[in-house]
């Protein structure tokens, strides 16, 4: 079983870890608010989000239309020699996702209920699904909104709701299962990624699986997704040592009750939000809880982030930021929008996680998979343009080929279609902070790293502005940040 973390463990560095692993970070006003509230009241705060977590409204377009009518247009006029028509819907697919993700990071970095959103994304990641093959973002919106009602519910019932999701429906090729005919490939993922894991399940599982899971089927005028009881094989199956004629529901009930399901489950939830490697000790305390709350998350949860296990010295910044996580918790540390969605999307694309497209349908590997040679020093040189905006871009006619930053010709090209004025420090850095350097250090570093700097970083810190001379200009404190930003401590949370 967890432990309580003790009262006397209950500070400033355990509140900023809480809002960083929980939720994107927090400013010092934030941290200071959660400490003092303790951490029960803390964790509830997160945990038990009201409805504006839920109810949050979609982008403009993102409504059901009439595909099948859209896509016969576009087939009819290409076989009269006219492309126009094709090529204006891939510009109204491509259009959409890009807006899809402007959205959802700019609702990470604004929401009021950060816990919903981080989870939303682990959702993202666990239920894998990419608009490279659906191409439709309304079906994109509508499993994201999926994934957050269900983020803080039942396992269970999300997993159900996604098996209808039709997004997902269309990625593992569910339609086009028929009786005479089942396609394995959602049979398949839904036990060896979604439930129980490789080794708990075999092929005549997977065989009978695909069977239950016959029948369900999309409307392409409505975009809804209904069952077909014609289409769906009706007969006993034998699934994982049981007998019945079994539907799909059935067949997630099966694995739902599965010891493995719950050790699945909770080595990822642990990985997400404690350690890479998690202790086996550790995973079986969550995998123990999300049975004894039959996989209901919010208790779950709330054990968890209550843990001394997670506010551990091993655990606290120990864990290396997401691409995400590293763009919406430094928009929020230096008070700043998110760039324009063509440059979020190219960042997120050099940085290895684009939103809406997963690598494969195990989603991201995460972990030591985000940091190398290029993504290290691409997060460097982003931090910058954050901080500075478009004064660190040359202009395109003289980028230096093959720069992994964002000084390409074409990056380069497109941030100037997209003016970026440099922070303004005073919202973080006033003049009366400013005429203390020392205090100006320990401030920003306070801001940046959550629970201070390490010391030999103090020391780098107070030395570049004794090289200014004490000059605490807007230019010396955007360089201090940037500074900071591009230590190797920074990319861990």
């Amino acid at each position: 079983m967890l432990s309580q973390l003790p009262r006397s463990r209950w500070d400033e560095r355990a509140a900023a870890h809480l809002l960083s692993r929980a939720g994107f970070g927090g400013t010092p006003e934030e941290i200071s608010n959660v400490h003092a509230k303790g951490l029960e009241r803390a964790v509830h705060d997160l945990v038990e989000s009201g409805p504006a977590a839920y109810e949050v409204a979609p982008p403009e377009w993102a409504h059901p239309r009439d595909l099948r009518e859209l896509r016969q247009e576009a087939r009819m006029a290409k076989e009269r020699g006219d492309n126009s028509k094709v090529r204006e819907v891939r510009k109204m697919e491509g259009d959409e996702l890009l807006d899809l993700r402007r959205w959802w990071l700019g609702w990470m970095g604004a929401t009021p209920a950060p816990l919903v959103e981080k989870l939303t994304l682990f959702w993202h990641g666990h239920f894998a699904t990419s608009a490279e093959k659906v191409k439709d973002g309304y079906w994109m919106w509508r499993q994201n909104d999926t994934l957050r009602r269900h983020a803080l519910g039942n396992f269970v019932s999300l997993t159900k709701a996604m098996s209808r999701d039709p997004a997902m429906m269309i990625y593992l090729d569910l339609p086009q299962s028929r009786p005479e005919h089942p396609n394995e490939n959602w049979a398949r993922e839904l036990m060896e990624l979604f439930t129980v894991g490789i080794g708990n399940y075999t092929e005549q599982d997977v065989r009978e699986s695909a069977r239950a899971f016959t029948g369900y089927r999309l409307d392409l005028a409505t975009q809804q997704s209904y069952f077909a009881p014609r289409q769906h094989d009706a007969g006993p199956k034998t699934f994982l040592g049981r007998r019945g004629n079994f539907n799909g529901d059935d067949i997630i009930d099966i694995l739902a009750s599965q010891p493995a399901c719950a050790q699945f489950i909770g080595r990822k939830l642990c990985r997400y939000f404690v350690a890479d490697e998690p202790e086996a000790a550790l995973v079986n305390s969550v995998a123990a809880s999300l049975r004894a709350h039959q996989f209901e998350m919010k208790p779950v949860l709330r054990e968890l982030f209550s843990s001394n296990e997670f506010y551990a010295d091993s655990v606290v910044r120990a864990q290396i930021k997401s691409p995400v996580q590293f763009t919406v918790e430094t928009c929020k540390l230096l008070s700043c929008d998110l760039p324009a969605a063509p440059i979020a999307q190219n960042a997120m694309r050099q940085m290895g996680q684009v939103l809406f497209a997963p690598p494969n349908v195990k989603g991201w590997d995460g972990g030591k998979s985000w940091i190398s040679t290029s993504t290290l020093l691409f997060r460097n040189n982003f931090a910058n343009y954050l901080i500075n905006g478009d004064a660190m871009l040359p202009p395109a006619n003289r980028a230096k080929p093959g720069d992994p930053g964002l000084r390409t010709g074409a990056r380069a090209a497109i941030a100037q279609q997209f003016p970026r004025a440099p922070i303004d420090v005073n919202k973080i850095a006033p003049p009366e902070l400013r005429a203390d350097p020392e205090k100006l250090v320990t401030q920003l570093s306070q801001r940046v790293f959550q629970t201070g700097a390490a010391p030999e970083d103090l020391a780098a810190f107070t030395s570049f502005l004794e090289q200014r001379n004490g000059d605490t200009n807007d230019v010396t404190v955007r360089g201090l940040l940037h500074l900071m930003m591009s230590t190797p401590d920074y990319q861990l949370t």
